[in-house]
């Protein structure tokens, strides 16, 4: 049994590194997108131009979804709205709820689906619970850069080393 806690592919990368084509060779038709760290800084409503360039490419080859634990529903909308995706703010993860809800949404096997995220203890964790492949991504600061340090993941990885 594989832990909860394990990362399918830790990118140590931004989202908008990510390879189309590498998601395509691990048969990836669906992805669920974390937004706030992952698509943007939590504290920003601008979406950097190397992510919204990113996500257009990316809806060319699969089917986008955002899923957010943001309990604004304004928030997640907006950004939704801009790149016409279906949404869900406030879902809660790590708990299983609201990623099922998707995942029989979109109507693909589990398989075929991945969660993109910043966390380990939300979109990680979510992901290996519903048996969705997971891809942990750099946080972006306020520039649309990542991180060069992120404490709160290295915390994570801490716990997660200890927990195996």
């Amino acid at each position: 049994m594989r832990s909860i806690l394990k990362v399918n592919w830790d990118s140590n990368l931004p989202i908008y590194e990510i390879s189309q084509s590498e998601l395509q060779k691990k048969e990836i038709q669906c992805l669920l997108l974390d937004v706030d760290g992952t698509l943007l800084n939590r504290n920003s409503t601008r979406i950097p131009k190397a992510v919204k360039n990113w996500i257009r490419e990316s809806e060319k080859l699969f089917t986008l979804y955002l899923i957010s634990n943001n309990p604004s529903k304004k928030r997640i909308a907006k950004i939704a709205k801009e790149f016409k995706l279906r949404y869900k703010y406030n879902a809660s993860k790590p708990r299983k709820k609201e990623i099922l809800n998707v995942i029989k949404e979109v109507n693909f096997e589990a398989k075929n689906i991945a969660i993109i995220g910043d966390r380990i203890f939300t979109d990680i964790i979510g992901g290996n619970r519903c048996n969705i492949k997971t891809i942990l991504v750099k946080r972006l600061k306020r520039n649309g850069l990542p991180t060069k340090f992120n404490l709160t993941l290295t915390i994570e990885k801490l716990i997660s080393f200890f927990i195996k």
